[in-house]
């Protein structure tokens, strides 16, 4: 083992590695060895030949970040910053990747982001490294990102490692940031819609927390409909039984049926055939959705819930969702008879507002939000 991967590095790592579907779970845990060069002495160029070198290439403008586990065994450099490790470390803090490196685990990332992530950044992290999907190293705002895939770790878990350490830097920000997390994020807008509901007004969100996200919700499985499935609300408030079920781009996959419907009409012959089978079958599928998502609501509204639905648009400004926002506090108020004049008051703040959008700006930048899968869990 020769170079721990840590801080920024090891968060674009631990990114790539469940992209490619991997369950860090699986991942053998070794201890933190000192740095070593395995050509020459040094760690010099030629030991990140991208022939046997995989993570990122240490440069003056974006320098590998590495842990070691004294300071006598920092590496001086101006493209590698070694960070010490805290004394105390729960055994599993660092996961073999290869025979060149290894990385700290989540929970030591987690702890090492709030150094340096604001509040709102340090949420979405966790609810990433707690939830179902992963953003791109390369480009984590903007890129695809990967649904269907394994948690990296839990809010119970990130609570228990943070409860091995006493004093050290981020850890109280750490701590506090986990009031605003929850697990099974099953999508990044998913952890956009709880960060911007769940924090407070003072760092930007709507400070309509708690939320829980995809909570089992048994509905009646009698009838007609004996062989429904049992949902699973995307968001949930606690202050009243509603909420958010996000309904993306790919949602009803328009885009492929239209290609479909082309391929179609340019088709000829035993292709057009095929073409023509091709584009029922899309056709029955949609319908089946759309029908299952009218079940859906009648269902969890059986069960005494509602629960809107959120579109891409309604993440494009923040005026779509605070009006989002007004319709959700509207339904508490008048349906379930909750008192929403406090949450109402923010909303009517010009100045938060103006954060609201700045937030949403920083968490959604397109609302593109593309993704690739590798299916449901």
């Amino acid at each position: 083992m020769a170079v721990t991967l840590s801080h920024q590095s090891a968060l674009d790592a631990l990114r790539t590695l469940r992209c490619e579907g991997l369950d860090l779970h699986e991942s053998d845990a070794v201890s933190l060895m000192a740095p070593s060069a395995w050509v020459g002495k040094r760690l010099i160029k030629k030991n990140f030949d991208p022939g046997v070198w995989r993570w990122q290439r240490p440069s003056a403008n974006r320098p590998l970040h590495i842990l070691v586990p004294v300071e006598q065994s920092r590496v001086r450099g101006r493209s590698i910053v070694a960070h010490v490790a805290h004394a105390g470390m729960p055994s599993g803090s660092i996961l073999w990747l290869d025979e060149h490196s290894s990385v700290v685990c989540p929970e030591l990332l987690f702890l090492q982001m709030a150094e340096s992530f604001s509040l709102p950044a340090l949420v979405m992290l966790a609810l990433e490294l707690c939830g179902h999907f992963s953003r791109q190293a390369d480009n984590p705002l903007s890129g695809d990102v990967v649904d269907g895939i394994p948690a990296a770790t839990t809010v119970e878990q990130l609570e228990k490692f943070l409860l091995s350490f006493r004093k050290v830097k981020g850890l109280e920000k750490a701590r506090f940031a986990l009031r605003y997390v929850c697990n099974h994020a099953a999508s990044a807008p998913e952890a956009v819609l709880a960060a911007m509901f769940g924090l407070p007004s003072a760092e930007g969100g709507y400070g309509m927390g708690p939320v829980l996200l995809n909570e089992l919700v048994e509905v009646d499985q009698s009838g007609f409909w004996a062989k429904a499935k049992n949902r699973y609300p995307d968001l949930m408030f606690a202050f009243a039984p509603v909420g958010l079920n996000y309904d993306g781009f790919k949602h009803f996959d328009i885009a492929s049926l239209m290609v479909a419907a082309e391929l179609y009409a340019r088709s000829d012959g035993k292709a057009r055939d095929e073409a023509r089978d091709a584009l029922r079958g899309m056709l029955v599928s949609t319908r089946a959705k759309v029908v299952d998502d009218n079940m859906r609501d009648r269902q969890l509204a059986a069960q005494g819930r509602i629960v809107f639905s959120v579109t891409k648009e309604d993440l494009r400004s923040i005026g779509h969702l605070d009006e989002l926002a007004r319709q959700v506090l509207d339904c508490a108020n008048k349906v379930f008879g909750v008192e929403v004049n406090e949450y109402l008051n923010t909303l009517e703040d010009s100045s938060s507002t103006l954060e609201r959008g700045e937030l949403l700006g920083t968490l959604a930048p397109h609302a593109g939000f593309g993704t690739r899968s590798y299916g449901k869990l």
